[in-house]
C-alpha cells in the first residue's frame, strides 16, 4: 500500500466517523428541537417541531394511561396502606403538629385565624352553641312547665331522696347537738340570752345578772341538746321534711320561676355551662396555657381512631376515590404543561453517559463504513 492510499484510508474512515457520531448527536437533538414548527412563508419545514414537542399529547395520554393502569393501581395503594408504614408517618407527623400547635401563644381562634384565614370562628361557634343551648333549654321548659316535677321526675329520685330524709334528719340532729354542747355554741346561747334580757328593760337586765349565776345559758344548752336527739323531734322533723318534698314536687317548674326571669335565666345558665366546657370554655386563653392536659388523649385515642377509620375508608373507596381524582388526567395536564427545556435538560443530566455512548458507537459504526469503503475503492474498485 502507498503512503497516499493509506492516507486517503484514515481520511474515508475519519470522516464516516464524523458523519456517523454527528448524525446521532443531531437525531438525539432532534427528540427536542426545536420546540416549534418552522416555517418558509405558509410552508412547515420537514422534521419540526421536534418527535416529542410534535408528539407531547399523544406522550402525555399514553403515560397518564401508563401510570393510572399498571403504576398508580388500587390494589398497589391497598398494599400500602397494609403496610401500615404511611400511616405511622402520618401519626408521627399529626403527632407533631399537635405538639406544636400547644406550645402557640395564640389563643385557638388566632391560631384558625392564622392557619385557615377565617377570623373569629371559634366565636361565632360559640355563639351557635349557646344558641342552640338556650333554645333547647326552652323547649324543655316549654315541655315541662306546667307539669308536677313528680310527673317527670324519675321515680327513682324521688324514692332515694325520701329514703335519704331520715338520714338527713339524723345528720342535723347530731350535728346540731353536737354544736349546742360545745363551748361555742354556749357561748352563742349566753350572748343572745343577755341581748335578750338587755332588750327587755332594767328589770330584765337585773333579773339577766341574778340568773348568770346559775348558769341558765348551760341549762337551755342542755335542754336544746335533749330537744335535738328525741325521738319524737326527729318525727317531727321527717315528718315536716317529707311533707316539704311532697309539696314541692307537686308544683310545676313555672310556679318556681316567672316568665319575667325566664330569659335571664336561661341566658346564665348556657352561658355557664358553655364556660364550664372542655375546650368551649377555654379557647380565649393562649393555647400554651390550656391545651397541654389534651395532648396525651390526642395522641393515644384522637389521632389513632381518626387514622384508623380513615384507612379503612380508604382501603374500601380507594378504586372509586382514584376514579374521582383522574391520575390519567393529572399526569396527562401535568406533562403537557411542563417546559420542553427542562424535559431535555434533565433527560441530558439523566442519561448523559448513555448519549455520549450512542454517539461514540455512530462514530465508531460510521469509521468501520468508511474503513469498508476505502478498502473497496483502494483495493477492489
Amino acid at each position: 500500500m502507498k503512503m497516499g492510499d493509506f492516507g486517503m484510508l484514515l481520511l474515508v474512515i475519519l470522516i464516516g466517523g464524523v458523519i456517523g457520531g454527528g448524525t446521532n448527536i443531531v437525531a438525539i437533538r432532534m427528540l427536542f428541537r426545536p420546540y416549534r414548527a418552522w416555517y418558509i412563508g405558509k410552508k412547515q419545514v420537514p422534521f419540526t417541531p421536534g418527535l416529542i414537542p410534535k408528539r407531547r399529547g399523544e406522550i402525555a395520554d399514553n403515560l397518564g394511561m401508563l401510570v393510572e393502569d399498571h403504576l398508580v393501581t388500587p390494589e398497589g395503594m391497598k398494599e400500602k396502606l397494609a403496610e401500615g408504614f404511611l400511616v405511622e408517618e402520618v401519626e408521627k407527623r399529626l403527632q407533631q403538629a399537635v405538639r406544636e400547635m400547644m406550645e402557640e401563644e395564640r389563643t385557638l381562634d388566632e391560631w384558625v385565624e392564622h392557619h385557615i384565614g377565617r377570623k373569629d370562628q371559634l366565636h361565632d361557634l360559640r355563639i351557635n352553641i349557646e344558641k342552640g343551648l338556650t333554645a333547647k333549654v326552652y323547649e324543655l321548659f316549654e315541655q315541662y312547665k306546667h307539669r308536677p316535677v313528680r310527673e317527670w321526675l324519675p321515680p327513682s329520685w324521688n324514692t332515694a331522696v325520701e329514703e335519704r330524709i331520715p338520714v338527713i334528719v339524723e345528720q342535723i340532729s347530731w350535728k346540731g347537738a353536737e354544736y349546742v354542747d360545745s363551748i361555742e355554741g354556749r357561748e352563742k346561747i349566753d350572748t343572745m340570752l343577755t341581748q335578750y334580757l338587755q332588750s327587755k328593760g332594767n328589770f330584765s337586765s337585773f333579773v339577766g345578772r341574778l340568773t348568770h349565776r346559775f348558769s341558765l345559758s348551760d341549762t337551755i344548752a342542755r335542754e336544746l341538746v335533749r330537744f335535738l336527739k328525741d325521738a319524737d323531734t326527729k318525727k317531727l322533723m321527717e315528718e315536716l321534711l317529707l311533707k316539704e318534698w311532697r309539696e314541692t314536687t307537686a308544683r310545676s317548674p313555672d310556679y318556681f320561676l316567672s316568665e319575667d326571669k325566664l330569659n335571664e335565666q336561661i341566658s346564665l345558665l348556657t352561658s355557664a355551662l358553655v364556660g364550664r366546657a372542655p375546650v368551649v370554655g377555654e379557647w380565649s386563653r393562649p393555647l400554651s396555657a390550656w391545651s397541654g392536659r389534651y395532648e396525651e388523649f390526642l395522641n393515644s385515642k384522637v389521632i389513632p381512631s381518626i387514622l384508623s377509620t380513615a384507612s379503612m375508608i380508604l382501603s374500601k373507596y380507594i378504586k372509586s376515590i382514584m376514579k374521582h381524582i383522574g391520575i390519567r388526567d393529572l399526569v396527562t395536564r401535568e406533562v403537557n404543561t411542563f417546559p420542553l427545556a427542562r424535559l431535555e435538560e434533565m433527560l441530558l443530566i439523566i442519561a448523559n453517559r448513555e448519549l455520549k455512548m450512542i454517539a461514540v458507537l455512530g462514530a465508531l459504526i460510521g469509521a468501520v463504513v468508511g474503513l469498508i469503503q476505502g478498502v473497496f475503492l483502494l483495493f477492489i474498485w
